[in-house]
């Protein structure tokens, strides 16, 4: 299928409503004025507190901190459609390590997006994320991925609409994961985001302040360095971490929010699929913060 067949059918299916799997939400019957912001910044960061490796229990007890940071340029497509070009960057620094478990793990990547604007935010479509996907300091030419996502939503009844997509990334052992299931506005104050693999079942007393409870899956695919373990050695690494919990969000104006939760994690996985070791940890709690910042 040719990229530019592809982008049509996307936006033919979005209509009024687009969404990507963090954020999908309704969009409104009325036309939107509002001009999108020149610039969009997010800074998340969160701790998994210490937990065993089950295989390896002798290993002991590990930690892990976890930051993102995206920054992209806001570019008028047409309508209400925009280009977002900009940088994204990921790492997580464990408290131990060995030739199985690495001490960090790395992205820095160019993020290219298609994205509709509501009034309010931006609803990723298709969004590229070319760079360098890589453990500890061994920055290669090989750890070059593509990650790409590309999600759609359209109103099937009032106030409900179904939401339907796919993360792909040849790094992982399971390069396509489907995005798929519904978003309900309940009425002004419940929202229940039934989306696959980030639900999210919302609260909102007032405009500024939203109470939730949600789930959501880290991680990816990474090209391993040189280790003295022929299992591991250069070997592709899928890492994930599955967790769910609650919180807040603040937003005292537009364009600025601040986001506060805690919860469990209930596993996260070293997974060298192509024949190493498969290796899981037990469950620990987390806490983490989200700040978001139009300009």
């Amino acid at each position: 299928m040719k990229f530019s067949t592809l982008l049509a059918g996307l936006m033919v299916l979005s209509g009024v409503t687009l969404g990507d799997e963090k954020k999908v939400a309704q969009l409104p019957s009325l036309e939107i004025k509002d001009q999108g912001p020149l610039w969009s910044v997010d800074l998340n960061s969160d701790y998994t507190l210490g937990s065993k490796i089950m295989k390896t229990a002798s290993f002991g007890s590990q930690a892990v901190y976890h930051y993102q940071i995206e920054a992209l340029r806001n570019l008028p497509f047409f309508d209400k459609y925009y280009f977002q070009l900009g940088v994204i960057s990921e790492r997580f620094d464990f408290s131990r390590s060995n030739s199985l478990y690495p001490y960090s793990i790395t992205s820095v990547a160019g993020d290219l997006a298609i994205s509709y604007w509501t009034g309010d935010d931006f609803y990723p479509l298709l969004k590229f994320e070319p760079g360098l996907y890589y453990t500890r300091d061994h920055i290669r030419l090989d750890a070059l991925d593509v990650p790409i996502r590309a999600v759609t939503g359209f109103k099937i009844r009032e106030k409900v609409h179904l939401v339907l997509g796919v993360d792909t990334d040849p790094f992982e052992e399971d390069w396509a994961i489907p995005i798929c299931g519904f978003n309900w506005e309940v009425n002004d104050q419940y929202n229940l985001r039934a989306v696959f693999p980030d639900p999210r079942f919302s609260y909102m007393p007032n405009k500024k302040l939203e109470l939730f409870i949600a789930a959501d899956l880290i991680g990816g695919g990474y090209r391993n360095g040189p280790t003295d373990d022929r299992r591991t050695n250069n070997a592709l690494l899928d890492y994930s971490e599955y967790r769910g919990g609650s919180g807040v969000n603040y937003t005292p104006r537009k364009g600025f929010s601040l986001e506060m939760s805690a919860g469990w994690s209930i596993e996260r996985r070293f997974d060298y699929f192509r024949g190493g070791p498969d290796d899981a940890s037990k469950s620990a709690p987390y806490f983490k913060l989200d700040v978001s910042i139009d300009l």
